[in-house]
């Protein structure tokens, strides 16, 4: 799938420089809301943004091909408890260990989308396509401490609360899909989702019931669309 959205991407610039297509080009930038499913896992998401480059590689009067390159924030928080209980003796001990993940994400997204015009190249339009994401920075944090119950009793901590690095796979691929509005000149308004085909998170050391989850994404955006023939 990697491969397919890297190929769809250099396919978009030969078709470009072939001169057979209409370019157009431009910033784009708006509001992410990320959150998880495929989990158990009760997230609260935290307002994100992203950024970038896109591009408008006309093929016709109401199809366009429009891959992007941006970075894009994305983050949420959740509390994940998990116990083992063992019976050494007579004594019944339940051994909790509770976690707050504090996620922050930056990915570079690769998305290559195919546009279907309502008009000529312009109005409103739905698009759909692959994207791949990079992650390139992780300052996640998990915050966690353990407790200890003897046959019933009431938890005692038997560790200081601590904080470590919470990690997340390098790669996801996602399927895009959206809706937008393009004006006749300069301004295209668009909203989208995105669904991951992968497992996000990797930390074994915490999430050991398979609550690991996919990307889910929301975006707003604006972009500023310039060129053309």
């Amino acid at each position: 799938m990697k491969k397919i959205v890297l190929i769809a991407f250099i396919a978009c610039v030969l078709l470009v420089k072939s001169g057979s297509a209409q370019l157009l080009f431009g910033p784009q930038a708006g509001l992410s809301y990320a959150t998880l499913t495929g989990t158990d896992l009760s997230l609260s998401p935290k307002p994100e943004w992203h950024a970038g480059l896109l591009f408008d590689i006309g093929l016709g009067k109401h199809f366009s091909l429009q891959p992007s390159l941006m970075y894009s924030k994305r983050g949420y928080k959740y509390d994940y408890e998990t116990y083992v209980t063992t019976i050494p003796n007579t004594d019944t001990i339940t051994t909790y260990t509770t976690a707050s993940v504090d996620a922050a994400l930056g990915y570079i997204d690769i998305p290559v989308l195919l546009n279907i015009y309502f008009g000529d190249h312009k109005g409103f339009m739905l698009n759909a396509g692959p994207q791949l994401s990079i992650l390139l920075t992780n300052q996640s944090v998990a915050t966690s401490k353990t407790t200890i119950s003897t046959t019933g009793g009431t938890p005692q901590t038997t560790e200081p609360e601590k904080e470590t690095a919470f990690k997340f796979n390098a790669t996801d691929i996602s399927l895009v899909a959206g809706i937008g509005y393009k004006l006749p000149k300069l301004l295209l308004i668009y909203l989208r989702a995105s669904t991951g085909f992968g497992k996000v998170q990797k930390d074994k050391t915490i999430l050991k019931d398979g609550n690991e989850g996919k990307n889910f994404t929301f975006e707003l955006g604006l972009a500023l669309t310039f060129g053309g023939k």
